[in-house]
């Protein structure tokens, strides 16, 4: 083995708490700037904006005030965007075992790196808002082979960039039926995470399917010496 890839968001820290709380915020900032709607109704209101567009649309709390009936109002729509921005920026924090696991497999001499859908710019402000982004040799998001989504040509990228083929390389993601999916397309050795909202999705087909599963990242080491030693059996 040479590689460990990681996806980003649930597997490096805890993106749903960050996205439920920035959103849960968000909506009482802009009920105290006027909003005329109940908490409950507008965080529920948002959730089914947000499922609508995905996470990288910009116009969510536009679309908001639209659904309810109410004119444009810009004093609501900033309170918004700025409890949205400082509460993101507040739960924007490694897992516990994230940096210690990143610094062990580096000094085992794995090659690390990232694959991860969504925007770059977007991308890169976590890792390097994380404080991880100096220890992953290659980083690959959809938005750098114009694409939003995830894609088998994202791993073939960053097996490149690592030196790695695919049978010496794995993948970890909370995500089965997006980035373990592609992975697996690709022929990488894939490990679900538990974690976020993803936790109790099912694969919907057999390529969904990873082949280890862990709870922590920490766990890692366990896979990889269990994948060495199933080959030092063959």
């Amino acid at each position: 083995m040479k590689a460990v890839v990681f996806d980003v968001d649930d597997t490096l820290y805890d993106s749903s708490l960050q996205m439920s709380m920035t959103r849960l915020n968000a909506m009482r900032a802009m009920i105290e700037a006027g909003l005329p709607i109940d908490l409950e109704m507008g965080y529920k209101a948002l959730e089914e904006i947000v499922n609508k567009h995905g996470p990288h649309y910009t116009k969510h709390f536009d679309e908001l005030l639209e659904r309810l009936g109410l004119m444009w109002n810009p004093r609501v729509i900033a309170a918004g965007v700025v409890a949205y921005r400082e509460t993101s920026e507040a739960y924007l924090k490694p897992f516990p075992d994230t940096v210690p696991t990143l610094i062990k497999l580096r000094d085992l001499k794995y090659k690390l790196g990232v694959t991860s859908d969504g925007r770059s710019v977007k991308q890169w402000q976590k890792l390097i808002q994380l404080g991880i982004h100096p220890l992953f040799h290659s980083v690959v998001i959809a938005e750098d082979l114009g694409r939003e989504e995830f894609n088998v040509d994202m791993f073939k990228k960053c097996m490149g960039d690592l030196k790695a083929k695919p049978e010496e390389t794995i993948y970890v993601s909370c995500r089965p039926n997006t980035g373990i999916l592609h992975a697996n397309k690709a022929g990488v050795i894939t490990v679900r995470m538990r974690k976020g909202d993803s936790r109790i999705d099912e694969a919907e087909s057999p390529e969904a399917q990873a082949r280890y599963e862990i709870e922590r990242l920490s766990e890692i080491f366990d896979v990889l010496e269990n994948v060495e030693r199933t080959r030092s059996k063959e």
